[in-house]
């Protein structure tokens, strides 16, 4: 369940075809953009009646030869490909133009798609793309859609029920962050049967204090940049404590998260006691770890590791994945990043 996104050519929730070849998704808010991934996937397999193959390709340090060979090389079984292009806001300002002469005459067994932090809808480009396939905006929602959101999520993904009043409660103890939003959601769906309704009282108790120090140790763990350590966490977590995944996993995506806004901040130049304080990164032998990890990342590597997480939450929960594995996996990608 995804909320609105716009797109270049209606207002309204996107609805893929199967049949666009070419797709851009951007955007602040990440859920959206991997659900609507998710979803334009699923669309191809039925439009094709098979598998589709799908490759990836990072922008900022990627040539365009290489991602047109992706496009028009095919294999011996003939299979349909989705080639993305990550972090492509410096590969669009470089290719801009041959990109358009590509939305022109698009090949017809495969579907190109952008994933760029800006669009200008003026560009000529947009209005190509738009021909034979979709430019969607995947924004941040204000708080009161975000609740309708969490309510429709935690049904259709969970078979659980969330109650206005919580949904409202949730919204304004975490945010509108969807990926923070769905993490919850997950976590709050194991608590309950599946004939029951989430109250406030349970929103108070699982997004309260009782789960703090459990996610610094995850997340104390994973900045240490050890890769034995935060796994050898993980695995106490899950097995001695028997915690749940989706709750380690939202102790993993809110580290991550709040990484990329403090490396926001610094590119902003706000002053570290600012950024400690609005993170509320306390107490104070929590900051020095934090802080290293936000250098070693920069803006650029925090937002491909949010980017990863999502994804993998996004497929474990789709049948596509496992927690427990991809779990282990970012602990090694993060820890090797953060040294």
């Amino acid at each position: 369940m995804a909320p609105m996104a716009k797109r270049s050519t209606k207002s309204g929730p996107i609805k893929f075809t199967g049949t666009e070849r070419l797709v851009v998704l951007h955007g602040k808010e990440q859920f959206l953009q991997t659900e609507y991934l998710r979803q334009l996937t699923e669309a191809i397999g039925k439009a094709q009646s098979g598998d589709v193959d799908t490759l990836r390709f990072d922008g900022s340090n990627t040539e365009l030869a290489d991602v047109l060979d992706e496009l028009r090389s095919m294999g011996l079984m003939q299979q349909y490909k989705i080639v993305i292009v990550q972090d492509a806001d410096d590969f669009v300002t470089k290719y801009r133009e041959p990109l358009e002469r590509y939305a022109d005459a698009p090949e017809d067994m495969a579907t190109l798609v952008l994933r760029p932090g800006t669009w200008n809808a003026n560009w000529r480009l947009s209005k190509a793309v738009a021909k034979v396939g979709v430019v969607a905006k995947c924004d941040q929602v204000d708080e009161a859609t975000a609740a309708r959101w969490a309510g429709k999520r935690i049904e259709a993904r969970y078979g659980r029920k969330l109650a206005p009043r919580a949904a409202a409660a949730l919204v304004v103890r975490l945010g509108t962050n969807l990926t923070q939003l769905d993490s919850e959601l997950a976590k709050l769906a194991v608590s309950v049967d599946e004939n029951e309704t989430v109250d406030v009282e349970q929103i108070e108790a699982m997004t309260g204090r009782s789960s703090e120090r459990m996610a610094w140790d995850m997340q104390e763990a994973l900045l240490s940049g050890e890769a034995h350590t935060a796994i050898s966490k993980l695995h106490e977590l899950l097995d001695l404590s028997g915690q749940p995944k989706e709750l380690i996993m939202y102790f993993v995506t809110d580290l991550v998260r709040k990484l990329h806004r403090a490396a926001g901040m610094v590119r902003q130049r706000v002053n570290e006691f600012q950024i400690l304080k609005e993170l509320k990164v306390w107490p104070a032998h929590r900051q020095p770890p934090f802080m290293q990890a936000v250098r070693a990342l920069d803006e650029r590597g925090t937002a491909k590791l949010l980017a990863r997480i999502t994804e993998m939450d996004s497929r474990a929960k789709s049948g596509f994945g496992d927690h427990r594995r991809s779990l282990e996996e970012f602990c090694i990608l993060f820890t090797q990043q953060v040294r």
